[in-house]
C-alpha cells in the first residue's frame, strides 16, 4: 500500500528499474478516476506535472502522443507509479 500524496505537493520521481531519481515535480491529481490522455490514473498511478528533469532519456511508464520520455515531458502532466514516487 502507498502513503497517500497530497494535491500540490513537491515530490521526487525514481525511476522504474533502478533506485535513481530521475525527476522533480508536483502532484496534481490521486483520483484514480482521473484521464490523461485517454488513460485513468487506477489505483496505482498519480498524475504529476514534472518541473525538473535529472534523467532525460528515462522512458515515461505511460506514454503518450510525442511524450515517451522524461526529457519530452518537461513541464507536462505524466502518470507515474506511487510506488515510485516521494515526497
Amino acid at each position: 500500500m502507498y502513503i497517500p500524496l497530497q494535491v500540490g505537493k513537491d515530490v521526487i520521481l525514481y525511476s522504474l528499474s533502478w533506485p535513481e531519481t530521475v525527476a522533480k515535480g508536483i502532484v496534481i491529481s490521486t483520483n484514480p478516476s482521473n484521464v490523461l490522455r485517454g488513460q485513468p490514473l487506477g489505483n496505482l498511478f498519480c498524475e504529476v506535472v514534472v518541473k525538473f528533469v535529472f534523467k532525460r532519456d528515462t522512458l515515461l511508464p505511460r506514454p503518450y502522443g510525442d511524450i515517451e520520455t522524461m526529457g519530452d515531458a518537461k513541464s507536462l502532466p505524466v502518470q507515474w507509479p506511487y510506488n515510485r514516487v516521494i515526497n
